[in-house]
This record gives C-alpha cells, sequence and structure tokens, in this order.
C-alpha cells in the first residue's frame, strides 16, 4: 500500500497539487492507523492528509480511482455466465438501488463484454464508453424506470379498468389514481428525478469501470497521462467540454474565499499611518507636546472597476467565468460596472446585480443583450469609439479599466486613439487575452497596437490566471 500512496502522491505533483513531504508522512502514519478493507475510509483518510482545497477533490478522487484500482471483485464469475437479457433485467432492477457492489459487478461486465478493450489493444476509452453506452441502452432503461409500476401492460386504455376509487373517470381525466404517475403531476416528476439520478450514477460506474480496465492493461501512469487530469482552475476555458466548464463553475466559490483571505493578509500588512486626531489627544496629557505619535491602519483602496468584456463566439465563456469571479469580490470594490460588446456596446452593470441577488450565475444571453448591433461580430474600432464618446468622461484616477477580449477585429478599424484616450482619463487600462501569446498579432489580432496604451497586457486562460491577475492587481493597488 505504500508504493500505490508513494505513486499518488507523486501524480497529485503532477497536476498541480501540493503534498509536502511531512504529508506524505502523515498519510503512510494514517494507512496504520485504519483498516485497509474499507477503500472509503481509506479514501477519507489520505484526502484528509493530503488534500488542502475543496476545489481539489474531483482531482484527488479521480486519481485515487485510478492507483486503486482492483482486480476482479467476489462474483464476477456469476455475472459473467449471465445472458445479454439477464445482464439488462438485472441492471435494470438495481439501477435505482443503494447495492453499490452489484451495481460495480454489473459495469465491469458490460466493459468487459461490450467495451472492445482487448489486453494491449490501442482502443482509447472514449471508444470504449460509446460502445458500452450503446449496449446498455440507458435512455432505454430510463423510459423503463419512468412507467409507474403496475402500469407496464399499456396502462389502463379501455373504460373499464382505472383501478380502485377510479372507476367513475373518464380514459382521459386526471383524477387522484390516473393523474399520480403522470408526466406533470408531482409523482411523475419525483419518478423523472429519481429515474435521472440512477441513469447519471450508472454512467459514472461505467466511467469508473472502464478506468479500471484501462489501469489493469496499461498501469495507472499511463491512464493518467492520457486522460489529462487537471484542476478546475488550470482547465482551459475557452476550449473546455461541458462537464470541465461545470467543474470550473463549482471551483469559483471556494476560490473566491481563498482569494478573499490573501486580499485580506494584503490589506493586513499595507503601512500604518499617522493619526493626526489621535496624535493631538495624546499631546493634551503632556502640555501638548507630542511625545507619542499614533498610528492607524491605513485605508485599503477601493477602486472604481470599469470592465469592457467581449460577448463573441467563443470568448464569451472566458468573458463569463471573469465576470462571475469579479461580482463575487464585488465587496472590496467602490463601485463595478460592466460593459458587453461584440459590434456594439451594452452597460449591463444591472442585470449583473440582479443575477447576483438572486444567487446565479449570468446567463450568456442576458449579458449579450444589446452588444450586437448588425453582423454579430466583433467590432474593436466601434466599441472603443463609443466607449471614448459617451463614458470615458466619466472615469477618475481611481477607475481601473479591464478589458477582457481577444483583440480581432475582423480586419476593421481598431480605433487606437479611442483607447489611448480612455487611458489618458483612467488611472490605468490592463487588457487580458484568452487567446495563446503564439497568436497575437496573427492575422486579425492587433493587441500588439493595443499594448503601449495598456498598463499591463496578459495571456489569460484559465481561472486561476484570472484569481492571479486579480491578486496582482490588489498588491499594485495597494
Amino acid at each position: 500500500m505504500q508504493d500505490v500512496l508513494a505513486g499518488l502522491v507523486d501524480e497529485l505533483r503532477a497536476v498541480g497539487i501540493e503534498v509536502s513531504v511531512g504529508e506524505h508522512l502523515d498519510a503512510a502514519r494514517a494507512l496504520t492507523a485504519i483498516s485497509l478493507q474499507d477503500k472509503e475510509v481509506v479514501r477519507a483518510a489520505l484526502r484528509s492528509a493530503l488534500v488542502k482545497r475543496a476545489e481539489q477533490f474531483d482531482a484527488f478522487n479521480l486519481l485515487f480511482d485510478l492507483y486503486t484500482a482492483g482486480g476482479r471483485q467476489p462474483g464476477a464469475e456469476l455475472v459473467a455466465a449471465m445472458t445479454d437479457q439477464e445482464l439488462r433485467d438485472t441492471l435494470r432492477a438495481v439501477i435505482a438501488s443503494d447495492d453499490a457492489q452489484v451495481r460495480r459487478l454489473l459495469a465491469d461486465e458490460y466493459v468487459r463484454r461490450f467495451g472492445g478493450l482487448a489486453p494491449g489493444s490501442p482502443v482509447a476509452g472514449v471508444f470504449a464508453t460509446i460502445a458500452v453506452n450503446q449496449a446498455v441502452d440507458l435512455d432505454g432503461i430510463r423510459a423503463d424506470l419512468l412507467v409507474p409500476d403496475g402500469q407496464l401492460g399499456g396502462g389502463g386504455g379501455g373504460g373499464g379498468g382505472g383501478g380502485a376509487g377510479s372507476g367513475s373517470e373518464g380514459p382521459g381525466s386526471e383524477g387522484p389514481g390516473s393523474g399520480s404517475g403522470a408526466p406533470g403531476s408531482l409523482a411523475g416528476r419525483l419518478r423523472e428525478a429519481s429515474a435521472d439520478r440512477a441513469v447519471a450514477g450508472f454512467r459514472a460506474d461505467l466511467r469508473a469501470a472502464i478506468r479500471r480496465a484501462l489501469v489493469a492493461d496499461r498501469g495507472a501512469r499511463a491512464v493518467r497521462a492520457t486522460m489529462r487530469v487537471k484542476l478546475a482552475e488550470d482547465i482551459d476555458i475557452v476550449t473546455a467540454s461541458a462537464g470541465e466548464l461545470e467543474a470550473i463553475a463549482a471551483a469559483i466559490g471556494p476560490l473566491v474565499q481563498r482569494l478573499s483571505h490573501i486580499l485580506a493578509q494584503l490589506a493586513m500588512r499595507r503601512k500604518r499611518k499617522l493619526s493626526i486626531r489621535r496624535t493631538l489627544h495624546l499631546a493634551m496629557g503632556t502640555g501638548g507636546v507630542p511625545f507619542r505619535l499614533a498610528t492607524e491602519p491605513a485605508r485599503p483602496p477601493k477602486p472604481d472597476i470599469v470592465v469592457l468584456c467581449d460577448m463573441s463566439g467563443s470568448v464569451a465563456a472566458f468573458s463569463r467565468f471573469t465576470l462571475d469571479l469579479l461580482v463575487a469580490m464585488d465587496s472590496r470594490l467602490s463601485r463595478l460596472r460592466v460593459f458587453s460588446f461584440v459590434d456594439g456596446l451594452a452597460e449591463i452593470t444591472g442585470v449583473v446585480g440582479e443575477a447576483r441577488s438572486a444567487g446565479r450565475r449570468l446567463d450568456a444571453r442576458e449579458a449579450a443583450r444589446g452588444a450586437i448591433r448588425r453582423s454579430g461580430s466583433s467590432d474593436y474600432g466601434f466599441v472603443l469609439r463609443e466607449f471614448a464618446s459617451v463614458y470615458a468622461h466619466q472615469l477618475s484616477r481611481r477607475s481601473v479599466v479591464l478589458v477582457v477580449g481577444d483583440a480581432r477585429t475582423n480586419y476593421g478599424d481598431p480605433a487606437v486613439a479611442a483607447l489611448a484616450e480612455i487611458g489618458e482619463r483612467a488611472g490605468r487600462v490592463y487588457w487580458l487575452n484568452p487567446e495563446p501569446r503564439r497568436y497575437w498579432n496573427d492575422g486579425d489580432s492587433v493587441i500588439g497596437r493595443y499594448a503601449p496604451y495598456c498598463a499591463q497586457v496578459e495571456e489569460c486562460r484559465t481561472l486561476g490566471q484570472i484569481a492571479d491577475f486579480v491578486r496582482s492587481l490588489s498588491a499594485v493597488l495597494g
């Protein structure tokens, strides 16, 4: 088990989870004090010793599953002897149950029988996932689960059926008896939710079974390399899948808490300033001579943040996550104004405030509303000229303008003079570009022409990089 722990620690460090030597030793001692027969107990002990942040739990759980994938479980021979129909009937009977051991056996057998993962086969896990899901037909099982008990035979079609207590109701009526399983009824919605949970749970069982099969054939290290396990804050937002975007969204809350703590520590380390009032008050006891100088903590700066977010194409996803993080930090700002743009400019400060008050993320359609003027293709020239003419006079030296976008003008006028005017009126202008630096100034990218008028231009592609920028910005303003 200690060899498995050493490999797990190496992989945790490889994906960005910092594990010290002391934490490794703590985990090793924990393994000597618990039963190694219960995998979940081992998982909890190692997670407590090795992981310090909640947003790292998903990556740890995945690596733990890879490094503790065992061989065939007791009962695998019985499941292997089933016919395909018996396998499906058994799955239908237990998919909604809490019997995780039986579901695991069934998932392993489906992967063995239909996954096509022969030893040494180069077939990737994604193809095995497709093949196994087609064989299982979870959509069909979900449809079966939605049929109320006792109505599998076509459900009360004639006028004489209806069951006890509903004999006076016609076929189309929805009384208490016949409506209990209707899709729109409470019972129907609960049945749908239960079926969805069961199907999603078994899909997760299938993914875990495929990982176990791949680990048995290739080893945990090779499987981890092909899966490209990353922390949610290190995932490239622009190219992230739907599941990865959900993980990034879930990581925003813990990340904001950690960032708030760091910024609070920065504020505590600010130099204290002389308090004239308290110094004079103390001098009253010494005849007006200020023998003792009194100080007070320097008031932390609260800049006015003005954000211009490009909501066109794939840049929109990055802009939304930038807004989510800034809005969550809103309590540290004196004012936050938000503008969205594509080929038009729209202020969405009120929409952002409503989303924050309701405790939900900003919807992409809400954010882009009013930002499209004609074609829907980015027009940085029009946007910068419009902002400079309508809003630039409202900026002051306390204003920090943050532009989020790829600076691709579709070969239109970049309006560099308008950005220069904005920079003269504002305290600082920063530009976050979610495009890889190697693509800058290529094609219609004019980021190099905008850079001289910005205090900082950063390649920023992940949630972690956004957080690093916010932290550095607070340090500079402090």
